[in-house]
């Protein structure tokens, strides 16, 4: 609802007085960052010409306030940095609050917090207060303050659109977010990284960014209902409001490099440092050692897509080693190993002998509550204080030793391909992701999992593509973390593993965890989420952008005339204001062939390998399983004539659908009906 040129009149005014105290503030932050500057540069140059007179405690103290200084000086700098960038939008909403004491505050709602002396101008968007804005309309509303609830009325709810510090747009809203001003924000073009939604949080979105009483959170989230930009608002949150945690304590786990890249810019716009990220297969080379490669989930899914022809017994073999089952047959090997592994030889370290029943006394005995291969260890310790001799320095020489005795080496290369009953197993340079996550569970459950003390909240996304066993290995390495999970079912592309809810992962988590479902979709438009639904014969998802009557076209092409059909329909997107449009084939080798062919027509045209690599453009050819989490102006879904997308690939083809926000063509493939993909 619009207000009165009075009013509006007096919102500029206050305006100008919020971007007056902050350029004061920015003035008097360089004046002081400077002295701190000259200030550290002295105390080095002191140090430096009197090094030689100081002792070891004067200098350690020294280089302790150097350090200090510039910590603290880089904070400053930090801080300035949000001043300047507040200066071109201050604010975004206000919230006029009566408490139920009588007490009438006007609080400025923004990205940063302005604060002089013991005023403050402008709340953080994370500050408690701040959630009147997210979670209520003009009536009744209360907050959680640090007193406990706060009640009363909100009796005023203002949105602003101020950009390079001059107000564009004020209006009030009785609604959370006003529908008009989110669908104008909706309809604008997608970039090329994700940024951050803080002035259109939803109530439902907010719910989960604010949550400190659950330490699982499971969240189900439809395509496009902004369950990555929650995650990361998530982690701003809670590095605002948890002084312990920094950005080195939150750990990402990302479904492939791409998907990191794009995410990158939204916690540096919330004014944190990014946190840590990988991948699962980046995360399990540091353990598993002695391959020349191991498979992505990325290649992996490649392989499957282009090896479509793959005979029923290698998928059989595959599907089964990525089940839940497998797991129960792995901890029956490890039991069976226990009971058989045994040293049938005496050892002598430094003229001192250990007979065989010594060390299996030690082995089955003393050690026995402890992972087999750490046991070892353990021993050799144990030899080394009997020998008098240094641990440090000699433990390796005495394990290698103890192996020996043991009548073998227990390789876990070899003990896997003993499992699976492949002797070659053990001579492979390439690790296949089928295999990478059952022999991880054999290796920490042999040696024990290393202690992710550091890392004390953990972000899974996509998690609808880990298993129960990934989960719950991750579980164990980070056992005093906080865990977010986000994932949708209907958007697995792993064809061997499905879940039938999200909320089975709760079970790792003996079933403390919260599960939370988010049903609107805020990506596509009425159109391409009515198509995208008939994929997958649901209903649930429902879209908030309102129709644009752009439909989806259905192209049916031949090899002769397809890049012209492309090279048309993407010159016809980009007159229609698509400034980002993506084809997205079926698998990589289509990705690389695409590209050669439309390169010539488009100056601005990218690609993106299984590699990850991205090379930006305007235009940019994808395969389909790295498209996942991104988002696109225009989208073409291509497959060869006779390479569709069938029954078996629904919920791959309902992925690549759901990237497409106003417009989609879809190729070469069937009516889109369940019964005939």
């Amino acid at each position: 609802m619009s207000i009165t040129k009075e009013q509006l009149e007096e919102e500029r005014k206050h305006l100008q007085s919020i971007l007056d105290v902050i350029k004061t503030k920015i003035e008097h932050s360089d004046l002081s960052i400077e002295d701190k500057k000259n200030a550290i540069t002295e105390m080095k140059r002191y140090i430096w010409e009197n090094n030689a007179m100081l002792d070891e405690v004067e200098i350690a103290t020294s280089r302790y306030n150097v350090e200090t200084s510039v910590d603290q000086t880089n904070d400053d700098i930090r801080r300035l940095e949000k001043l300047r960038k507040s200066m071109a939008s201050p604010y975004f909403g206000r919230v006029d609050f009566e408490d139920d004491e009588g007490y009438l505050d006007k609080l400025y709602i923004g990205l940063n917090g302005i604060q002089q002396g013991t005023k403050l101008y402008v709340f953080d968007w994370r500050s408690p207060v701040a959630s009147l804005f997210y979670n209520y309309g003009v009536g009744p509303s209360s907050y959680e303050a640090p007193v406990g609830t706060i009640n009363g009325q909100t009796v005023l709810k203002r949105q602003y659109k101020i950009n390079n510090g001059v107000l564009e747009r004020c209006f009030e809203s009785d609604m959370n977010i006003d529908d008009e001003y989110l669908q104008e924000l909706l309809s604008s073009s997608s970039s090329e990284k994700m940024t951050n939604i803080v002035n259109t949080i939803q109530r439902e979105q907010n719910e989960i960014i604010r949550n400190l009483k659950d330490r699982y959170l499971i969240v189900q989230g439809i395509a496009g209902s902004g369950k990555t930009s929650v995650a990361l608002h998530r982690i701003a949150y809670l590095l605002y409001r948890e002084n312990q945690l920094q950005s080195r304590n939150v750990l990402i786990f990302s479904p492939n490099d791409v998907f990191s890249t794009y995410i990158s810019n939204v916690l540096p716009e919330l004014g944190e440092d990014n946190v840590l990220q990988t991948t699962f297969s980046d995360f399990a080379r540091s353990y598993i050692k002695g391959y020349d490669s191991i498979e992505s989930f990325t290649s992996f899914i490649d392989r499957f897509y282009r090896e479509e022809k793959s005979d029923k017994e290698s998928f059989k073999v595959t599907k089964h080693k990525l089940s839940d089952e497998f797991k129960s047959e792995i901890d029956s090997y490890i039991e069976g190993l226990k009971e058989r592994i045994a040293f049938d030889k005496s050892i002598v370290v430094n003229d001192k002998r250990f007979s065989s029943e010594e060390l299996n006394n030690l082995l089955h005995g003393s050690y026995s509550k402890t992972p087999l291969l750490h046991r070892l260890d353990l021993i050799a310790e144990h030899i080394c204080d009997s020998c008098n001799i240094n641990y440090e320095r000699y433990g390796e020489n005495v394990k290698s030793k103890l192996l020996t005795a043991l009548g073998s080496k227990i390789d876990i290369r070899k003990l896997y391909g003993e499992l699976i009953g492949d002797k070659n197993f053990k001579n492979k340079k390439t690790l296949r992701y089928e295999d990478l996550i059952p022999m991880m569970y054999l290796y920490f459950e042999l040696n024990g999992y290393p202690k992710g003390k550091d890392i004390k909240h953990v972000i899974i996304d996509e998690a609808q593509d880990y298993t129960l066993l990934q989960f719950e290995m991750l579980r164990k390495i980070f056992g005093n973390a906080s865990f977010t999970i986000l994932g949708d079912t209907h958007q697995t592309v792993n064809p061997y593993y499905m879940y039938d809810s999200l909320n089975n992962v709760n079970s790792v988590f003996n079933n403390e965890g919260k599960y939370i479902e988010l049903l609107k979709s805020y990506r596509s438009s009425e159109e391409i989420i009515d198509y995208s639904n008939k994929i997958l014969g649901i209903n649930n998802a429902c879209s908030i952008r309102k129709s644009n009557s752009i439909p989806v076209l259905l192209r049916d092409t031949t090899s002769e005339n397809e890049i012209e059909q492309l090279v048309s329909d993407i010159k016809y997107m980009k007159q229609q204001g698509m400034k980002k449009v993506a084809i997205i084939t079926k698998n990589n080798a289509e990705t690389k062939r695409l590209y050669e062919a439309l390169k010539p027509y488009f100056d601005r045209m990218g690609k993106v390998e299984d590699s990850g690599r991205i090379v930006r453009g305007d235009v940019v050819v994808m395969p389909s399983y790295i498209s996942k989490g991104l988002e696109f102006d225009g989208v073409i879904v291509y497959t060869e004539r006779n390479h569709r997308y069938k029954e078996k690939d629904k919920h791959l083809f309902y992925v690549v659908c759901t990237r497409a926000q106003h417009s989609l063509a879809v190729y070469n493939q069937e009516p889109v009906l369940k019964r005939t993909l």
